[in-house]
C-alpha cells in the first residue's frame, strides 16, 4: 500500500531540521536568516556562488520502506531572470554542521571562509538534476528522489543536501533566485518534503515475504494431506 510522509520545519515531520545560506566568498553565510539564494551573480566586479543546505531527519519513514518519490516544495520570494540555469541537488559531504544566528559551520573546522567549513561541500557520488530555475514566485517543485532513497538505505534517515547552480564555476549565465528557509516567520513557506514510499521493502520485508511463502506451502501440503 502507498504511504505518504511529510517533513516541514515546525509544521510536521518527527525529524530534525536545520538549513542555512552560503555564499563562496566573503562573510555572508547564516543559519538564522528567513530566506536563502540559489545561483551565482556578480558582486563588485567578482563572482560569488549561492548554494542552500538542507538537513531533515526522516525518522517517520518505516526501516523496510522503498521510497518510490522524494518531492522539496520551496517557496520562490525572488525568481530568476529566466537563463538556462539548472538546479542541482547533491548529497552533503558534512553531517556534523551547526545552525546558529552567524552561519552554519562545520563543528570540526575553523570557520574559515570555504565550502568545507561552511558546511556546504558536496560528495558527487550522490546528485540529481532538478529542472531550470523558477522564473515565477510561490511554491516551486524540486524532484530530489535519489537523494531521499540514499538517506533512507544509507544514512540512517538522515538527509543531509546541497542546492545548486549546476553550472556553477563553469561561466554560465549570471542568475539566482531566492527561497523560503526554515526560520521564516510563516511556517507554510518553509521548506517541505513529501515523500510517497511502500513497505515491505529492504530485509526485513523480504523476509516476512519469505516467511509468507513458507507458510502457504506448508498449509498447502497440510490441506493435500
Amino acid at each position: 500500500m502507498a504511504n505518504s510522509a511529510t517533513f516541514q520545519d515546525g509544521v510536521t515531520g518527527a525529524g530534525t531540521f536545520k538549513d542555512g545560506h552560503l555564499y563562496s566568498s566573503g562573510s555572508g553565510r547564516q543559519g538564522t536568516r528567513p530566506n536563502g539564494q540559489i545561483g551565482h551573480a556578480s558582486v563588485m566586479g567578482g563572482l560569488v556562488n549561492y548554494r542552500f543546505i538542507v538537513q531533515m531527519g526522516l525518522d517517520e519513514i518505516p526501516d523496510n520502506a522503498i521510497v518510490t518519490s522524494g518531492v522539496l516544495t520551496l517557496n520562490v520570494e525572488s525568481a530568476a531572470t529566466g537563463t538556462a540555469n539548472i538546479i542541482q541537488a547533491v548529497r552533503s559531504s558534512e553531517t556534523d554542521w551547526t545552525e546558529d544566528s552567524t552561519y552554519p559551520t562545520h563543528a570540526a573546522k575553523d570557520g574559515s571562509n570555504n565550502w568545507s567549513a561552511a558546511g556546504g561541500s558536496i560528495d558527487t557520488s550522490v546528485s540529481k538534476t532538478c529542472g531550470a530555475f523558477p522564473t515565477s514566485t510561490g511554491a516551486h517543485d524540486v524532484d530530489v528522489t535519489s537523494l531521499v532513497r540514499d538517506a533512507v538505505s544509507s544514512r540512517s534517515k538522515l538527509l543531509n543536501m546541497v542546492l545548486k547552480d549546476q553550472a556553477e564555476g563553469t561561466g554560465g549565465d549570471l542568475d539566482a533566485f531566492t527561497i523560503s528557509s526554515g526560520d521564516n516567520s510563516t511556517t507554510g513557506n518553509r521548506p517541505k518534503l513529501t515523500v510517497e514510499y511502500v513497505e515491505c521493502g529492504g530485509a526485513a520485508g523480504k523476509l516476512r515475504s519469505s516467511s509468507m511463502r513458507s507458510d502457504s506451502r506448508r498449509s498447502r501440503t497440510k490441506r493435500r494431506r
